[in-house]
């Protein structure tokens, strides 16, 4: 009980989901994840590689195959809590530069963004689909977005900029089909400063300047933006060198593809089945989960297919971080269920509740015992949420311990019936100890086995749940076998609490006074029969003569 307490106490006990560490293990998959990382967080240094190079004279790819770089895994809470009102950032944001840029999409900055679809998007045929370029969708999407920006202001999620008109900082409009829409019908196609809701124009306005020919011209300038993006992205090239040819330009400076979905610039009529809309958000944990929090509870509007349907996440998809763990956590509800099958099992077969709670607690104070010793001896501080499946095991094989000592004693008692309490243990506690040792330790020894394996997860798995087996035998050893003792000696003084066994009270009432004789009999130590041969033995003979049986049925 004291090392579990200290185990607890002081071993920074945390479970993890985030494995953000272990991408360095060295595995193939674990190389690629890291490769992959780096370059999506150096995207923009090598898309212009050249023209970094020239400016600074920094090879990038070079760089980044050569030199360890920074934090490369993952972020610093404390740092992400000070960059939450970055006056860089801030700036950035404010002076229009943030749409369109590769920070707007960056996995690191982690932007809240929704997407946005129609009702039947899934559909192959064109012309089934109902465009989100068409006059009520674009309205209903402009209504979505203000009223996502109205949560993101009321809890301080986004970042502000003062308004033009009256001065109050709003946050800024998102970057999406709204904002093209807004800019062309404005004739401003390059956005050198955020636009807030106060300054653009209002989704009614916009809904009546959205004529089929402000639809029909700003759909061809998508599609020109859309062709232009896919020959910026066609091969290794930067965007220096690429041969645009005869094709037109984009119109819009700061353009993005994500506004659009892949079958955009093939489809005919031209259609939008997909669209997305990232917004300005900061980035701090707690900042993160209220942003999730009020995903979860409907603040912003997701449409509900009026005529569009649209969901939420970030772009290091936090928000399916955080559902994910809601479900794991709530998932942990079938280790109590499991311990509760265990407990009826238990308390069926022993009939005795102190049995069952004695190996219950020992099954339990496996749990913090082997992390004293993960922790404290082994040294490993990370302690996935993989490690709670150890929970499942340590129930069952803890429960089946028990069910082999009890039985083990029941037989043995069976074998000698009128014989001692010690007596007893001497024959049932060893055989039950071998008979878990062997379990146990071919048990314990596979999971030990397979941390060899190189993923740090799972190497954590594979010790914890050997470690949970290896004191779930210790504790059966120092906790059951002697509760068998205590439950013995309580039934040979002719125990009546049901606390202790409950057997006795589940016979039929009818057959109790007719079977007292025997559980007395058979509990009570007999004496030979007093005949012409043995009357004239004495106690020490007839004693001896007890123990001489009793030894040749302890043999046996």
């Amino acid at each position: 009980i004291i090392l579990s307490f200290v185990a607890f106490r002081f071993g920074d006990f945390k479970v993890e989901v985030n494995n953000a560490g272990w991408w360095s293990r060295g595995t193939k998959i674990s190389n690629r994840a890291a490769q992959e990382l780096l370059v999506s967080s150096n995207r923009e240094d090598l898309f212009f590689s050249d023209k970094v190079k020239k400016e600074t004279g920094r090879d990038v790819w070079m760089e980044l195959q050569t030199a360890i770089q920074p934090n490369w895994q993952g972020g610093d809470d404390e740092d992400e809590e000070k960059q939450e009102n970055d006056s860089g950032t801030l700036a950035n944001v404010c002076s229009g530069q943030w749409y369109g840029s590769t920070k707007m999409v960056s996995r690191g900055e982690r932007h809240m963004y929704g997407m946005l679809k129609t009702k039947n998007a899934d559909d192959k045929n064109d012309d089934k689909v109902e465009s989100i370029l068409k006059e009520d969708a674009i309205y209903n999407m402009c209504e979505v977005e203000e009223d996502t920006l109205t949560a993101l202001e009321n809890s301080d999620s986004c970042y502000k900029c003062p308004s033009a008109s009256n001065g109050v900082d709003r946050c800024i409009s998102p970057y999406s089909l709204v904002l093209l829409a807004r800019q062309y019908l404005a004739n401003n196609y390059t956005s050198e400063f955020a636009t807030t809701a106060a300054t653009s124009i209002p989704c009614d306005n916009l809904r009546t300047l959205w004529t089929p020919s402000a639809q029909s011209e700003f759909t061809s300038m998508l599609q020109k933006c859309a062709n232009w993006a896919l020959v910026v992205s066609s091969n290794n090239q930067s965007a220096e060198q690429k041969d645009f040819g005869n094709l037109d330009e984009c119109p819009f400076s700061q353009f993005m593809p994500t506004v659009v979905d892949d079958l955009f610039p093939a489809s005919y009529p031209p259609t939008v089945r997909y669209t997305s809309s990232f917004y300005a958000t900061k980035k701090s944990g707690s900042i993160l989960e209220r942003m999730y929090e009020d995903a979860e509870s409907k603040k912003y509007d997701g449409s509900d297919g009026n005529p569009l349907s649209g969901v939420y996440d970030t772009t290091e998809s936090d928000f399916y971080d955080f559902y994910s763990d809601s479900i794991v956590g709530r998932d942990m509800s079938l280790a109590v269920g499991s311990a509760g099958v265990t407990v009826v099992a238990m308390i069926i077969h022993t009939k005795s509740p102190f049995l069952t709670l004695m190996g219950l607690f020992q099954i339990i104070l496996s749990f913090p015992l082997a992390y004293f010793v993960y922790y404290f001896i082994a040294g490993l501080v990370f302690f996935p949420f993989l490690n709670f499946i150890g929970i499942f095991v340590v129930f069952a094989l803890g429960a089946d311990d028990v069910f082999v000592a009890v039985d083990k004693w029941k037989n043995a008692r069976h074998e000698l019936p009128h014989g001692t309490t010690e007596q007893v243990a001497a024959l049932a506690l060893p055989d039950a100890a071998y008979a878990m040792l062997l379990t146990s330790t071919t048990t314990a020894a596979a999971f030990f086995a397979t941390a060899i394996c190189p993923v740090g997860p799972i190497v954590c798995f594979a010790v914890f749940c050997g470690l949970l087996i290896t004191f779930d035998y210790l504790m059966n050893i120092f906790l059951v076998f002697p509760a068998l003792c205590l439950y013995d000696k309580w039934i040979l003084k002719g125990s009546k609490n049901k606390c202790i066994n409950f057997d006795w009270c589940c016979q039929n009432t009818a057959s109790d006074d007719s079977n007292a004789t025997d559980i007395e009999s058979s509990t009570r130590p007999s004496t030979p029969a007093v005949t012409n041969e043995n009357i004239d033995l004495t106690e020490s003979d007839i004693r001896h003569n007890e123990l001489e049986a009793e030894k040749r049925m302890l043999i046996h």
